[in-house]
C-alpha cells in the first residue's frame, strides 16, 4: 500500500474526480479524459459510427403472446333431409354389420362422396334412436332384472337383453357390475331416485 503525504491528502479532499469525460476530437475517434487526484490522462478510442452500429445483428421483433394456431374449419350444417338418402346404409353398416362409426364414415364418403364430421354421425345415429351405448339407467334396470332372475327365479332360463335393436352382451353387463362394485351374490337395488 502506498502512503500519502498530508499535501496529497489535502489535494484529494478538495478535488472532485472527473472520471469519464467524453469529447469527440475527430469524427472517427472519441477522447476520454480519465482523471483522479489531479492527474488527467487522455485516451483515444475509435468512435462508433452509424455504419458500425448498423452492422450489429439485431433480432427481429417478436410478437407478444403465444403463436397463432390455425382455426379449425366449421363443419358444414347438415339437416335431416341431407342424411335421408344414406340413413339405411349407415344403419346397416353400423348396427347390422357392427362396424365402428369412423369406418362407416369412411365407407359412406368412398361410396357416395357424402362428407360429414364424426361427431355429426354420432349425433345423427342418436337422433335415429340407434346408438349402441347403453345409458346408465338402462344398465341399472338390466342388472336389477338379471340379478333377480339369477338369485330368485332360479327355475327360469337367463334373460337376453335388447336395447334399441342391439343385444347387450353379457360381458358388458359384468364389466359394468365390476366398475360399479355390484356383487354377483346379492340382489341389486339402485338408488331410490333412479
Amino acid at each position: 500500500q502506498a502512503q500519502l503525504s498530508s499535501g496529497q491528502v489535502a489535494t484529494m479532499q478538495n478535488y472532485t474526480p472527473h472520471l469519464f469525460g467524453l469529447s469527440t476530437a475527430h469524427s472517427s475517434h472519441a477522447r476520454f479524459d480519465i482523471g483522479f487526484a489531479g492527474n488527467i490522462q487522455s485516451v483515444s478510442m475509435p468512435a462508433l459510427t452509424s455504419a458500425s452500429v448498423s452492422s450489429v445483428p439485431t433480432a427481429p421483433p417478436s410478437p407478444m403472446g403465444p403463436p397463432a394456431r390455425p382455426r379449425k374449419r366449421k363443419a358444414l350444417t347438415l339437416r335431416a333431409d341431407d342424411w335421408e338418402p344414406y340413413k339405411e346404409r349407415i344403419l346397416d353398416l353400423h348396427i347390422v354389420q357392427k362396424l365402428s362409426l369412423p369406418k362407416v364414415k369412411q365407407m359412406i364418403e368412398d361410396e357416395y362422396g357424402f362428407k360429414a364430421e364424426l361427431r355429426q354421425y354420432r349425433t345423427r345415429v342418436t337422433q335415429w334412436g340407434k346408438d349402441k351405448n347403453v345409458k346408465p339407467q338402462e344398465m341399472e334396470a338390466i342388472v336389477r332384472k338379471r340379478q333377480k332372475r339369477k338369485l330368485v327365479e332360479t327355475n327360469k332360463r337367463p334373460l337376453v337383453f335388447d336395447v334399441r335393436g342391439s343385444q347387450v352382451e353379457p360381458h358388458k353387463i359384468e364389466r359394468w357390475m365390476k366398475r360399479h362394485d355390484v356383487v354377483e351374490s346379492f340382489l341389486y337395488a339402485s338408488s331410490p331416485a333412479a
